[in-house]
């Protein structure tokens, strides 16, 4: 659960029980293709939530099944394959990945609210109203501005081997959905102590405050919702969370991984 460091900002600790697969292979075993299938499902989780029906029968894990199959194959050849074309690859299928993103999909048309004279404004209609100005917004950045970095959020690593911090400097982007995200004053992450590489993930993230009395019998209500962001460091990254940098353990010491390219907007410059 991420919890609060700065205003607007929320921070979630590393998943420490994520690694890699070792021993890899050549042929694939029932183990092997356990791990690899549960991983996927996971990462397919978290980038299209309810999709995956976790029933074995359901066809969605079928086909992570098939796709854990051939990551497999992948996976045993992957140690002939160079860093710079791994982040590559890495950043193809990001992106491919957001295309079926559900947030991305636009096939149903927008519905403005219409009002006139003796219309019953209730807490539905005025909602409706919000969420019509949100998802316009959203769709005009996935069309005409696009989606990463487009400005600041630049990443550097102080400390020892044993114990360190990544520094994240202040900054906006926005996300493969259209939300904008806006890291204000900066942040600081402890670096993991049980493994070699991470991922700086950022994410948009809302929660509710000011708690209004409660009606009697009825639900805790709210006066606002809160906007804000959610960065941590993860094994993995998968839209519309951003990964906007990467930090890797050499020699002992942590350092930031220069050769990974994290998206920017067509606008940003470097």
């Amino acid at each position: 659960m991420p919890k609060p460091e700065y205003p607007g900002v929320y921070v979630e600790e590393f998943d420490g029980r994520v690694h890699t697969i070792e021993g890899v292979p050549t042929s694939t075993d029932a183990e092997t293709l356990k791990k690899v299938v549960a991983a996927m499902r996971a990462a397919a989780g978290d980038a299209l939530p309810g999709w995956i029906d976790f029933n074995e029968t359901d066809p969605s894990v079928t086909v992570i099944e098939v796709f854990a199959y051939l990551a497999e194959n992948l996976l045993y050849r992957s140690s002939v394959i160079p860093q710079r074309s791994r982040n590559a690859a890495l950043r193809a299928a990001t992106a491919l990945v957001s295309l079926t993103n559900p947030c991305a999909a636009e096939s149903e048309p927008l519905r403005r609210m219409h009002f006139f004279n003796g219309r019953l404004l209730d807490a539905a209609t005025l909602q409706a109203e919000q969420d019509y100005h949100r998802e316009a917004r959203r769709r005009h950045n996935r069309a005409l501005v696009g989606w990463g970095i487009a400005g600041g959020l630049g990443i550097g690593v102080e400390g020892t081997p044993n114990g360190g911090r990544v520094i994240v400097e202040p900054g906006y982007a926005i996300d493969a959905c259209g939300e904008e995200i806006a890291l204000r004053g900066g942040a600081m992450l402890e670096l993991p102590r049980d493994s070699d590489e991470a991922y700086v993930r950022l994410r948009f993230g809302e929660r509710p405050c000011e708690p209004l009395p409660a009606t009697p019998g009825g639900p805790c209500n709210f006066g606002c919702i809160e906007e804000g962001c959610i960065i941590g460091l993860a094994a993995r990254v998968a839209p519309p969370a951003l990964a906007i940098g990467r930090v890797v353990r050499i020699e002992g010491g942590w350092r930031v991984d220069e050769t990974f390219d994290p998206p920017r907007l067509r606008s940003a410059t470097r």
